[in-house]
């Protein structure tokens, strides 16, 4: 098979565990350009939180949060904004529990408090400097994901609440749980650039490792799952490959003769 677009995760796939690139992994990637393979960034993070990055890898193309909002070459190809209502009733309830909330839009982020430890604690373990304060800054513009900010089992209200469905929870964080529109995913948005890109989904590929990187890896037709991955990848993969800080990447496409 000859693969025209593969996808790349970010944390665990891309970027090992200290949030580097593996000096094999940039050499792959420069292949794969090099042979005019589009290479992509598929994750769960915002966009200007992934175009630095994408510069220093020569990649153009970015599927971000977690496949709600799409940009091929500066162009925004495919987006669904969380409704507002959705967002408006999860306002309420975290306000109500001493909760907090962080709103990501297409360039920026804000909290719905100051000084939130909990807010720290996560946005510190992905290397991300402080959100900015505006509570009610879904109002002026569209907002394609949340991070809302909890103790394990405190998001049962929320998931249980009957105005909240039409968006879905995903824990990332032991205090942090994205939250995005219900049908959203990763695939979603691979969906649309390869239609955008007229490829089929067989000519694609896609490299992950957490439970957000499942729906792509079963949607392509070639899902790679790394060695470091979660252990509920594994069975939705059709290739399992070494761990990140291994060579994951560039052994897995020579295994399947992508590279030479």
């Amino acid at each position: 098979m000859s693969y025209k677009v593969i996808f790349f995760d970010m944390d665990g796939t891309l970027l090992n565990e200290q949030k580097q690139i593996p000096e094999d992994t940039r050499e792959a990637l420069r292949q794969l350009q090099d042979s005019g393979i589009h290479t992509v960034i598929a994750t769960g993070r915002s966009p200007f939180h992934v175009r630095e990055l994408a510069e220093d890898l020569g990649i153009e193309t970015l599927v971000c949060f977690n496949g709600a909002y799409v940009e091929h070459k500066g162009e925004v190809v495919y987006s669904t904004p969380i409704d507002v209502e959705s967002i408006e009733k999860l306002y309420q309830l975290v306000m109500e529990r001493d909760h907090a909330l962080v709103y990501l839009s297409d360039d920026s982020f804000y909290a719905t408090h100051e000084e939130n430890e909990m807010v720290n604690s996560a946005v510190s373990s992905i290397l991300f400097e402080p959100p900015g304060m505006n509570a009610e800054v879904f109002r002026d513009k569209p907002i394609y994901q949340c991070w809302l900010h909890c103790a394990e089992g405190e998001e049962e209200v929320y998931e249980q609440d009957d105005a909240l469905t039409n968006v879905r929870f995903f824990r990332w964080h032991n205090v942090s749980l994205d939250v995005m529109p219900k049908d959203g995913s990763k695939a979603k948005g691979i969906e649309a650039l390869l239609q955008h890109l007229t490829v089929d989904k067989s000519e694609a590929v896609a490299f992950g490792d957490g439970k957000n990187d499942i729906e792509m890896i079963g949607y392509v037709g070639m899902g790679v799952a790394m060695g470091n991955s979660h252990p509920e990848v594994f069975p939705h993969a059709n290739y399992v490959t070494k761990h990140v800080d291994e060579g994951g990447i560039s052994h897995a496409l020579r295994e399947l003769n992508i590279l030479l």
